[in-house]
């Protein structure tokens, strides 16, 4: 049962150009995951932003509570706190049991980039500043105790705090840590510790926009390679395919070289290669179909009419039989001789047979021999030559039937061998009526032949150049009327 052909969608799928938009479009979702990738990393540093402020607010209380008897801003917190708010860039209190302001290294300093000015309000002028001052605003009573962080940290525990920034892009962060004299002892004040998110959100935005600009230079190049490539690839295939599709359909002449320089050239001019031998095997095909049914006509059309002549009652003369059944079993007789070269050269030509090694020499010697008067000239250096050996006995027999056939009773055959390191020439020369010049040029083409009546099939010579041409060899014929005839052949060693 034939399945049915896949649906448009499923063609698409397996469509080369299909293929090349994936392959473009997971370059582009690469910069994409990127651009996601970096919200969780925005996270992941605000967090260790908060971490550190954590670990400052923590030392600074240890400090303070270290440094008996109890002050709440001693000179060395006040310096330490300067330096380590100069490099967190941080905001740093310390506030008493009521929440007031007992020390402040003042308003954080942050450095405005123009690549960020996005992230600034549309009120400061980037152009002018380049150091933006952040205040955390005091409450109006001066009292901090009423912020969620601090009151926590007044009741013991670290609190924590996140609110828009006053004046710049994001938010702030705010860290509380309370002051104990000892570890049981209640709260007597509170380290306090505020910070921007501004330059997290500035490194990110930087990592941000190089990912956009990575994921638009990616679309823009992967719209191109997938245009390239489907203009050199998808549709060059797609000719192809139509014009394979044009020659399954019997169209003949179609051309499939497409120019190209890369695989798909190459590949296309080998289809044009195949389209052309093909056209030539239908030609060859087709004219050995007429040669064929010319050849079978004749003895056939010869048997018909002796078979009705005998219905019509030449059957009632003897002698008159006796010359129809003759002439029927002749016909057969050329009929099934002409069957078996067909088959002879059909195989030749549809099935060559494997070369192997071969003793040229032995080969050639053994073949003479069976013709009394054909002698052996060897005038070649080497012996041996990679060929089929049924096949070149086969060209040598054929040559010599052929030679003898047309030679007087009794004439000489010579059959002469020269050659070199790179081919064996073989020559058989006979001492008959030669050939003429109008038959010279056809005397190797499929059922020609001169000796119709002495049993001739005109196929012994189309044998033997099939054979020698399909060991990449050459044939040719030197004779002349009256003057015997000189058929050679060429045979590459190919060792």
């Amino acid at each position: 049962m034939e399945s049915p052909p896949p649906s448009r969608w499923r063609r698409e799928l397996h469509a080369i150009r299909t293929r090349l938009l994936l392959v473009n479009a997971f370059l582009v979702i690469v910069p994409i995951a990127g651009i996601s990738f970096a919200r969780t990393y925005e996270r992941e540093l605000l967090r260790g932003e908060e971490e550190g402020m954590v670990a400052l607010a923590t030392t600074l209380s240890a400090a303070v509570t270290n440094a008996p008897p109890l002050d709440l801003a001693p000179p060395a917190l006040a310096a330490g706190a300067r330096v380590a708010a100069a490099r967190l860039r941080a905001q740093v209190r310390v506030l008493d049991g009521a929440g007031r302001v007992v020390f402040d290294t003042g308003p954080e300093e942050v450095d405005v980039r123009t690549e960020g000015r996005r992230l600034l309000p549309a009120s400061l002028d980037f152009r002018a500043r380049r150091r933006v001052a952040v205040f955390d605003a005091a409450p109006t009573d001066g009292r901090f105790a009423d912020r969620p962080e601090v009151a926590v940290a007044l009741r013991g525990r670290p609190g924590t705090y996140t609110r828009h920034a006053p004046n710049l892009r994001g938010v702030r962060l705010f860290v509380a840590e309370p002051i104990r004299p000892d570890a049981t002892a209640a709260p007597v004040g509170v380290v306090y510790v505020s910070r921007t998110t501004y330059p997290v959100l500035l490194s990110l935005y930087w990592i941000r926009n190089a990912l956009i600009k990575v994921a638009l230079v990616s679309l823009a190049v992967g719209a191109l390679v997938a245009v390239f490539l489907a203009l050199t690839i998808s549709r060059p295939l797609r000719r192809l395919t139509e014009a394979a599709g044009r020659i399954a359909a019997g169209e003949r002449g179609v051309s499939l070289n497409l120019g190209g320089r890369d695989e798909i050239g190459e590949l296309a001019r080998d289809f044009d290669a195949m389209a052309r031998a093909l056209d030539a095997r239908l030609a060859y095909i087709s004219e050995l179909a007429a040669n064929v049914s010319h050849e079978f006509k004749t003895p056939i059309a010869s048997m018909r009419g002796a078979a009705e002549l005998l219905r019509d009652g030449a059957a009632d003369d003897p002698a008159a039989r006796d010359r129809f059944l003759g002439n029927i079993l002749d016909d057969a007789e050329r009929l099934s001789r002409l069957v078996t070269r067909l088959l002879e050269l059909s195989r030749i030509e549809s099935r060559p047979e494997a070369r192997v090694p071969l003793e040229y020499r032995a080969l050639v010697a053994a073949v003479v021999a069976r013709y009394p008067s054909a002698t052996l000239v060897w005038n070649a250096a080497f012996e041996h030559l990679r060929a089929a050996p049924d096949q070149v006995e086969t060209v040598l027999t054929n040559l010599l039937d052929n030679a003898a056939r047309f030679s007087p009773a009794g004439a000489p055959i010579a059959v002469r061998v020269e050659g070199d390191a790179h081919a064996f020439h073989t020559t058989v020369r006979d001492e008959g009526a030669g050939v003429s010049e109008a038959n010279r040029a056809r005397v190797w083409d499929r059922f020609f032949t001169t000796a119709r009546d002495t049993g001739g099939t005109g196929l012994g010579l189309s044998i033997v150049r099939a054979i020698v041409e399909s060991h990449g060899g050459s044939v040719g014929v030197d004779a002349r009327e009256g003057g015997g005839s000189a058929f050679w052949f060429t045979l590459p060693r190919r060792l």
